[in-house]
Order: structure tokens, then sequence, then C-alpha cells
């Protein structure tokens, strides 16, 4: 097993680095740099250079900047994300999306505006 972010089309919670179970509440800012899957309740910031999954049964109010962020569950709040966001069919987000790639899937609620920014050709 290699200490890799899982990659964002193929998440196995096996894969995942940490989990935040579904009987778990958290209020403040979690930081990290690989992947975490919340399927719990979290109040406040997220802030992480790798790949956030939120769970189906996760409730997430919080501002959150990821690299990658996978949603199954429900948030509220605004998310940035240097890569891509991808709302699966049983999410749902209340809040703004600013990231380069968004796939937002049949069936899934988004209420906010998206901001799509393509990389610079100098970069």
């Amino acid at each position: 097993m290699t200490n890799a972010t899982p990659s964002v089309s193929e998440v196995v919670e096996k894969d995942v680095t940490t989990i935040l179970a579904d009987d778990l509440e958290i209020e403040g800012t979690i930081k990290f740099k690989s992947s975490l899957m919340i399927k719990g309740v979290l109040k406040g910031e997220i802030i992480s250079e790798g790949l956030l999954i939120v769970g189906s049964t996760a409730k997430v109010t919080a501002t959150i900047t990821t690299k990658n962020l996978i949603s199954y569950g429900e948030i509220q709040g605004d998310v940035t994300a240097s890569e891509q966001v991808i709302l699966k069919s049983t999410a749902v987000h209340n809040g703004n999306v600013t990231t380069r790639n968004v796939t937002i899937e049949n069936g899934s609620v988004f209420n906010g505006s998206c901001i799509m920014k393509r990389e610079s050709a100098d970069s």
C-alpha cells in the first residue's frame, strides 16, 4: 500500500487516510495533507492540500479550501478547490464553488454560484 492520495475518480474507502465516523460531531478547524472522509457532522473550517470526501451521511457547515472535493452529502458553505469539485447524485451543496473543473451529477442539488478559473499559460 502506498501513501499516495487516491485517484479522485475512483475513491475506495479503504484507500482514504482518515475517516471521521458518522456518530462524530466536530466543531473547529481541520487541516490535512492527504485524504479525509467525513461521515458525521462538522462545523467550522477545512483546509486541505489533498482529497476531501463528504460522505452520504455527512452534514458539513464550513468554509472549505482543498485540492479536490467529492461530495455525496450535505455542505453549507463556500468551497475553493484548486483542481476539481465533484457533486455526486446524492449531494446537496448550498454555497459558492471556485474551482478549475466541476462535475455536478444528475440528482444533486447545487444552490450557489460557480466560478471556474483556467490555469494561466504562464504556469
